[in-house]
């Protein structure tokens, strides 16, 4: 589970954000939620991609999230999401499925950062799902990119 090492350009997401510890899979009920009102986004960059935008992990767990759409303008943002900015960074990105994000995420943070060289920075990462990506295909490829120094 090698990684690409990329630097991702500045974008931003507008989206339904979620905060908590999701003991409960609120992130998969919020992404039912979620899809049914992409179309409600304005001004979206990348029509076909869509984003899950993680920051702010507490000591306790606590975490947000936002379920999004990467867009050119948001100054229009539908009720009820928010809109968030991801800075441009180098990332290390990770190909997973559905059923393996959580390995992937503990392989990043466990296995790789320590033995690869690289430090985790500031910032967020994010969950990337592609044009190609179908959630109801098995091994369907979505991408777990990690902000490094």
């Amino acid at each position: 589970m090698e990684p690409k090492i990329v630097i991702k350009p500045a974008f931003t997401v507008v989206g339904l954000k979620y905060r908590g510890k999701n003991p409960n899979n609120e992130i998969a009920q919020m992404w039912g939620e979620f899809v049914p009102r992409i179309r409600e986004i304005k001004h979206m960059s990348e029509p076909e991609v869509s984003y899950g935008v993680c920051q702010d992990l507490e000591l306790d767990g606590t975490f947000e999230y936002v379920a999004g759409m990467a867009v050119s303008d948001n100054s229009d943002i539908p009720q009820g999401m928010v809109s968030w900015d991801v800075p441009e960074q180098k990332y290390a990105a990770f190909a997973c499925t559905l059923p393996t994000i959580g390995e992937a995420y503990k392989y990043a943070f466990e296995n790789w950062l320590p033995q690869a060289g690289y430090q985790r920075t500031e910032g967020p990462d994010f969950e990337l799902y592609p044009e190609s990506f179908d959630p109801s295909v098995a091994g369907s490829q979505l991408y777990v990119y990690v902000p490094i120094k």
